[in-house]
């Protein structure tokens, strides 16, 4: 089973060395976004304070404030790389992929996102609980030009009979809302089924699961579920 862990997680730093005096400034910037990202979801934008991302960060208040002018700024940042993460997942699929395959890896890996950064998925959740006070920009633009971009492939794939006739938009709030519950609501999924490694027996076990019941909801076909019968006993994962 893949896994995304090989995804950059939030605030790594992308060109400088690490020996660089570019290096050290983007590590820092990184464990401020980290260090944000674990307060805002826990507080929401109004209830964190830069003093306690600072010291959750193990920086001077100053340094936060030097890369990032405001709260504001610092929580649009954090928003936007997640986003970003989520976005990326999908990958480039292609009208003559194999729609199959392609969602297949697209569900495992938004939920080794939410496996791996579900403190980024609770955060998400609640700026759009709110009513997205601060990324509606980003919903309306970035997020729905992706939606009609990928559903495009999508609607290709239905006409050629290789997926169900469900709206693409629809289609992928099913998904997230399936592998995205995970991380959001891990205290009930922990209370209902009282297991004692999350991690393990949670994604460990689930990720088959839900990746097999979003594959055939949607309808995907391909040439090598065509050809295999339910009963051959076969993976196809």
């Amino acid at each position: 089973m893949e896994t995304y862990q090989d995804h950059p997680p939030l605030g790594k730093p992308e060109t400088p060395s690490a020996g660089s005096a570019g290096g050290v400034g983007e590590r820092q910037r990184e464990r401020i976004i980290r260090a944000a990202t674990g307060v805002f979801s826990r507080k929401g934008y109004d209830g964190a304070r830069v003093d306690e991302i600072a010291r959750k960060a193990g920086l001077p208040k100053g340094n936060v404030l030097y890369y990032f002018k405001t709260k504001k700024d610092l929580y649009r940042v954090v928003i936007e790389q997640v986003l970003g993460l989520w976005l990326d997942a999908l990958g480039d699929i292609a009208v003559d992929g194999n729609p199959e395959a392609a969602i297949r890896q697209y569900v495992s890996r938004k939920l080794s996102l939410s496996r791996h950064y579900p403190e980024a998925s609770r955060l998400f959740a609640m700026e759009v609980i709110s009513g997205a006070p601060v990324i509606s920009g980003h919903l309306s633009g970035q997020l729905r030009n992706w939606v009609e971009d990928k559903g495009g492939v999508f609607k290709k794939w239905q006409e050629e009979g290789q997926m169900a006739k469900i709206d693409p938009a629809h289609a992928f709030f099913m998904i997230w809302a399936v592998t995205q519950t995970y991380a959001d609501f891990e205290a009930q999924i922990q209370a209902v089924t009282a297991v004692e490694d999350y991690d393990t027996e949670i994604y460990g076990g689930a990720t088959t699961e839900v990746v097999e019941v979003l594959v055939r909801g949607l309808g995907l076909k391909s040439e090598a579920s065509e050809i295999l019968s339910p009963h051959d006993g076969a993976t196809r994962i």
